[in-house]
């Protein structure tokens, strides 16, 4: 790469938490069940039934906030982030904005040349979504996930090659199986990543950014963003824009595909989670 130019990765790290139950209802939070088989009224967003915490899953974010040396929130709560998709029932996803688990933490990151602090925006807990499968022209949906307890981890954009991106999600996959709060199988969909990058002029940070959704594996973050650093140095070598969106990787082709422009905050019109009183922490 050019010298005028720094690549800046952030990772946003879903875990499923190995609780025993899902976070808002009674269903079991087991993998490889038949389709559609744990699933209730609750998870599935049917009118009127009303969630009720899982103290486990709390226990276990929190604690995972810790070690990896965030500040806790003592009081937190929970929002609806409202979207459409086929796999989210209710279309509104319960999650955490305003008052996440944890903020401003760091993780040492460790490299061949030494130990490098990776800066920890914040832990935020919410609700897996469904998985959809396709095959053919058909387009299936498990909802057995839906509900399955998810903790986020989004790094600051302090990474600088997809080698030390796929370096801190197998060193957090260590950790989380340390804390025993997760089996960290990405093979299952029990750890998942999204990636963010951009390419900016020096140390400054561009005021864009591109997404990689659902990576599932650490050798495809690495592969993943090592293309689209080519991809997007190779547009700015030749005056051409870069734009805000958000792109699959294609792991048969080797290669990041356009899925849809980058949506903001406001979009997903977030608000207080009525059902849920918030959380304050001992």
């Amino acid at each position: 790469m050019s010298s005028a130019f720094t690549t800046h990765i952030g990772l946003e790290v879903h875990i499923q938490l190995n609780t025993r139950t899902k976070i808002f209802c009674g269903c079991a939070n087991s993998f490889g069940s038949r389709p559609n088989h744990n699933i209730c009224p609750i998870c599935v967003g049917y009118p009127g039934v009303l969630p009720a915490l899982n103290a486990d899953a709390m226990r276990k974010s929190f604690l995972t906030a810790l070690a990896l040396n965030c500040t806790v929130n003592q009081s937190t709560f929970f929002a609806r982030k409202n979207y459409f998709y086929p796999d989210l029932p209710k279309n509104y996803q319960i999650s955490q904005f305003g008052a996440p688990i944890g903020t401003r933490g760091y993780f040492e990151l460790e490299l061949t040349e030494g130990t490098r602090t990776i800066n920890i925006i914040e832990i935020h807990l919410e609700e897996d979504a469904g998985k959809m499968i396709h095959s053919g022209d058909w387009s299936l949906v498990d909802y057995n996930r839906t509900g399955t307890p998810l903790l986020e981890i989004v790094t600051a954009p302090d990474l600088r090659s997809g080698r030390e991106a796929e370096l801190l999600l197998q060193q957090l996959r260590q950790l989380v199986r340390y804390l025993e709060v997760s089996d960290g199988n990405m093979e299952e969909g029990s750890l998942r990543c999204d990636a963010n990058i951009s390419i900016g002029s020096g140390e400054t940070l561009p005021d864009y950014k591109v997404e990689i959704k659902n990576i599932n594996s650490s050798r495809f973050v690495r592969q993943a963003l090592e293309y689209e650093t080519q991809r997007q140095l190779q547009m700015q070598e030749r005056g051409q824009p870069l734009a805000q969106e958000t792109r699959l990787w294609n792991e048969n082709r080797d290669l990041t595909e356009i899925m849809r422009t980058k949506e903001e905050a406001d979009d997903y019109r977030y608000f207080p989670e009525p059902d849920l009183p918030s959380f304050y922490a001992d």
